[in-house]
């Protein structure tokens, strides 16, 4: 015996199919956006900015130990000078006064030459500075970055479990008011073929998108309007509407 059921009751199962349908859709968006949770987790560049940030740290700490001790050489040369100069004031051994005179100039000639190297120091410093700050404010973007879009894809996941809960209370909503053979067949159906229903609007079957033959058409419009019908092109459940432009 074929199975039979008021069209209206037959038409409620387009609210099921497009429950389902937004379902489907749903979970793909929730698995797109963990994959990309995933990969913002482990993405290769922002490590890259990291490293980069921490060799141009070491190479900041380096050279600004360097820098402090040229300084602080020079102090010491420069203290020395200072030393030698009141030496020479209370000396009077002639000796003794070339050999100060020899080491002031020596002296004179090292401060020369560290501050020298500590202007390249200095130059370097800067330029180091300026590259490192650069890739940190590079990092610090990107993180910044991805942390936008890390909160932003949370929260769309969140928006979608939200919704796929009320999708599973509204459907069971209906098919707890439709005829238990009916939901079985649209679920075996929909097993099988991917789809349990499908709408007949102006000639066309929207499971396939496929326009029914005049023939198939006929035999459609000879159907009692209470008989549960199978596309002859998706195999899906047939629902007829006022739309199907019988």
């Amino acid at each position: 015996m074929a199975l039979r059921a008021p069209a209206e009751t037959q038409a409620r199962l387009l609210d099921v199919l497009a429950l389902d349908t937004e379902e489907i859709v749903i979970s793909r968006t929730i698995v797109d956006a963990n994959a990309a949770m995933k990969a913002l987790d482990t993405d290769a560049e922002y490590q890259r900015l990291v490293r980069e940030a921490e060799e141009w740290a070491d190479r900041h700490d380096e050279i600004e130990r360097q820098c402090e001790h040229l300084e602080s050489d020079i102090r010491v040369a420069r203290a020395r000078i200072a030393q030698d100069r009141e030496r020479e004031k209370g000396s009077t051994d002639s000796k003794e006064l070339t050999s100060l005179e020899h080491e002031i100039e020596s002296l004179e000639r090292r401060i020369e030459m560290l501050e020298e190297q500590e202007l390249a120091a200095l130059t370097d410093r800067d330029e180091v500075t300026g590259t490192w700050n650069a890739i940190k404010i590079s990092r610090d973007s990107f993180h910044d970055a991805r942390a936008e879009a890390q909160n932003s894809l949370r929260s769309d996941i969140d928006a979608s479990n939200r919704r796929r809960v009320d999708i599973v209370n509204a459907r069971a909503e209906i098919v707890a008011s439709l005829p238990t053979d009916l939901i079985e067949l649209y679920e075996r159906l929909r097993e099988r073929y991917g789809v349990g229903a499908s709408h007949l609007h102006a000639g066309i079957t929207s499971a396939s998108g496929v326009t029914l033959t005049p023939g198939q058409l006929q035999d459609v419009r000879a159907a009692d309007a209470d008989e549960v019908l199978i596309c002859p092109d998706s195999n899906a459940i047939l629902i007829r509407t006022a739309e199907s432009g019988l």
